[in-house]
């Protein structure tokens, strides 16, 4: 048998030591990466939910206007201190609305047959905004937005099928 001097027990206590510092320094060192990277993917979450919601406020407003583009369709209102854009569809007793204006902090769409009463609360959120302002004149449609963390946007879109000369619109 072979004796073990003292200072092979205390390199083998060093060398214990040593894998130990290492593997909290390892330990230490992956936590915090965790925690980074956790953060890093939060923000480009939220950056990403903020740039698809300012292009669904550009693109929706856009494209219902141009679906709807058709001669005294395209009309601009004013209910209960709110601005609304109107979109009439249809003739006679078959006439539908869609309204599109904000309320509760977000855009809203509501359609309705014409003979029904405009009630805000019952609109579909499209997406947050915190207001909206449309105004035509003559063949000119612009839509004034402030998006959900308030930047203000203007949208312009030219009515193919504008108003007729004289016509007024509400």
């Amino acid at each position: 048998m072979k004796k073990i001097g003292m200072s092979e027990v205390r390199g083998q206590g060093v060398s214990g030591a040593f894998v130990f510092l290492l593997l909290g320094v390892f330990a230490v060192l992956s936590t915090l990466m965790v925690l980074l990277s956790a953060q890093l993917y939060r923000v480009t979450v939220d950056q990403t939910r903020y740039h698809n919601d300012q292009r669904v406020l550009g693109s929706y407003l856009m494209n219902v206007v141009r679906g709807n583009d058709a001669a005294s369709a395209v009309r601009v209102a004013h209910y209960d201190d709110t601005d609304v854009l109107c979109l009439v569809s249809g003739e006679g007793d078959e006439s539908y609305i869609t309204y599109v204006y904000c309320w509760d902090g977000t855009l809203r769409e509501l359609f309705a047959s014409a003979k029904d009463a405009f009630v805000p609360e019952n609109g579909e959120r499209i997406c947050p905004a915190q207001a909206f302002r449309p105004e035509v004149e003559g063949a000119l449609l612009t839509m004034h937005c402030v998006d959900g963390r308030g930047r203000a946007q203007a949208l312009q879109s030219a009515l193919h099928c504008a108003p007729a000369e004289g016509e007024v619109q509400p």
